[in-house]
């Protein structure tokens, strides 16, 4: 793996910083999770499931950072780190003793990440920030879901994904480039940023044209039809981004005669005249199965697919065939399917060697690689300082 040799000191919590962390474990970095005695407070989330899909392919140390004897352990640990995460509110590490300054003191050659909800400078700074914040403020949620209904959340955090992506990314870079100088850096990664970034396109188009993006369903204001359609069983998308789509779509759902319709001439003509559009069609579709009329589409080269839930999902042969989907065996949850990182080199993506961890699960282990003797980490145990536990068996 190409990370083996690249010792990644975690400190975050919630999901943007530990998806890093797993994703720079699943490349084979030696990965130490840093968590309170009390845990992570997405540690129970729907089930656990947060923990077991975020914190794969780590080990897990658990110390109370409020005391001066736990921070040193961290320090030590940041002495043979390559690369450390926090994401805390900034000024929270260094209030602790461990901001980059101090980091760099002790290493300097770390990389040093730092996720935020809003970065390390700006006026926003000191405020706490979460993926639905960032998509209440960059602009998405005003141009998601229907029109005249009310702003709309993405369902999944993307925002914060794609943050412990990009800071995932700018590991790499940073340890490419501490290859010519030997000197780390700090990583500045905030979640606004992130989601300003996914708003490019519409940004872009504001600058230039001074038109805000609104909410269009499950269409894209640039095409018609293309959005999500309901047929006799179950709902469909059609994209048919082309005229030459637009044709076999008419004869396929035998709307031929629209085929000449002055009203649909063009792209644009469709756009203008969405809603009428999509009556119609959704009335050729009420008597239609959808999975007919998916494989006669892709038949026809056209972009759709059906609208599956999470079950289908894990179910469909395509899916299965990637090879991205691995079970799992957690000690108290059981099977957990768990998406590999969907990176196929050679056909393959990289295997989930281990389960997320137990809180303090490592602590042991950890405290007496770096060199604390039996008696000092009991003392440790016994005083709050540090805390384990190992999974729980299965009832």
């Amino acid at each position: 793996m190409v990370l083996d040799n690249i010792k990644v000191l975690d400190l975050s919590h919630a999901v943007a910083g530990p998806y890093c962390g797993m994703l720079l474990a699943d490349f084979g970095a030696q990965v130490t999770k840093v968590e309170h005695p009390q845990g992570d407070h997405f540690r129970p989330l729907l089930g656990g499931a947060y923990h077991a899909a975020l914190n794969r392919n780590k080990r897990n140390l658990a110390l109370d950072l409020k005391q001066p004897a736990a921070v040193e352990v961290v320090k030590k640990l940041i002495a043979e780190s390559d690369v450390m995460l926090e994401s805390l509110v900034p000024g929270a590490m260094d209030r602790l003793g461990l901001g980059y300054e101090a980091a760099r003191e002790i290493n300097p050659a770390i990389i040093y990440c730092s996720i935020s909800g809003f970065g390390q400078t700006g006026p926003y700074r000191s405020l706490p920030g979460y993926d639905v914040v960032a998509q209440a403020m960059c602009g998405i949620m005003l141009c998601t879901g229907y029109p005249d209904g009310p702003p709309v959340r993405i369902g999944a955090s993307w925002i914060d994904m794609g943050a412990g992506l990009y800071t995932a990314l700018a590991v790499l870079k940073a340890l490419m480039e501490r290859e010519a100088s030997g000197q780390g850096q700090h990583v500045d990664i905030s979640l606004m940023d992130v989601a300003l970034s996914w708003m490019s396109p519409q940004i872009a188009r504001f600058s230039t044209s001074g038109e805000l993006p609104a909410p269009v369903g499950t269409a894209l204001a640039a095409f018609s039809p293309y959005q999500v359609f309901k047929a006799q069983d179950g709902y469909l998308f059609i994209g048919a981004s082309h005229d030459r789509f637009w044709y076999s779509l008419c004869d396929i759902l035998g709307l031929e005669e629209l085929r000449e319709d002055p009203r649909f001439a063009t792209n644009q003509d469709r756009v203008a005249r969405r809603d009428e559009l999509t009556g119609l069609i959704e009335q050729a579709l009420a008597t239609r199965q959808r999975d007919e009329v998916v494989e006669k589409l892709r038949q026809a080269g056209m972009p759709c697919g059906p609208v599956l839930d999470v079950g289908q999902v894990l179910q469909d042969p395509h899916v299965q065939a990637r090879g991205v989907l691995q079970e799992v065996e957690h000690p108290e949850a059981g099977p957990v399917t768990q998406i590999k990182a969907p990176i196929a080199v050679e056909g393959r993506m990289p295997e989930i060697k281990l389960p997320a961890p137990a809180l303090g699960e490592h602590t042991r282990e950890i405290l007496a690689e770096l060199g604390y003797g039996p008696d000092e980490i009991e003392q440790m145990l016994a005083s709050g300082i540090a805390a384990e536990s190992q999974p729980k068996e299965r009832a």
